[in-house]
């Protein structure tokens, strides 16, 4: 009786064992998915473009500006953005953050990030692999003191234009 007892004490401590080590190989599996990803990013092709105007917040502008050390001029930067997908709710499958380096500049609109999405079900965007954009940077002087900027995406303004984008892994 006390042997049966020890064996399934034995067994029931190998099976906690084996499960905790299977959550660290998947933690440890999604971290390097993760850090391949960000190195990786999808591509969309350049269709030289800038039809897709980002909303962004005023400190937002501010963060750009002065991290990116903007000043105004004539002529637009040009940056790589990330399109991340937000993990879903309960009510909105797709939300796309729009990235500069590490710093969320933007959303893209739910119409149309739930299109975007919709096209890239069948890539690792699903799976939170980011797409790599060109954006156009205006930087403007409001008044003496303070600046803003407008950002295009390299994206088309409607919509319905989505399905004709070119994705592509990046090769480096």
């Amino acid at each position: 009786m006390v042997f049966l007892v020890l064996v399934a004490v034995v067994v029931i401590f190998g099976f906690v064992i084996v499960q905790k080590m299977d959550e660290r190989r998947w933690q440890r599996y999604q971290f390097e998915r993760d850090m391949f990803f960000r190195s990786h990013p999808l591509v969309i092709e350049d269709t030289t473009e800038f039809s897709y105007q980002l909303k962004i917040s005023y400190a937002a502008q501010r963060k750009i500006i002065t991290e990116q050390m903007l000043k105004p001029t004539a002529q637009p930067y040009y940056k790589k953005v990330r399109l991340q997908r937000v993990p879903e709710s309960q009510h909105e499958k797709y939300m796309i953050d729009v990235m500069l380096k590490d710093i969320k500049i933007g959303q893209l609109d739910y119409i149309y990030a739930q299109q975007l999405g919709q096209y890239l079900e069948k890539t690792d965007f699903k799976v939170g692999r980011p797409i790599e954009v060109l954006s156009e940077i205006l930087v403007i002087q409001k008044s003496e003191y303070e600046l803003g900027c407008q950002i295009r995406l390299n994206l088309p303004a409607d919509s319905a234009e989505i399905e004709y984008l070119e994705v592509k892994e990046q090769s480096k």
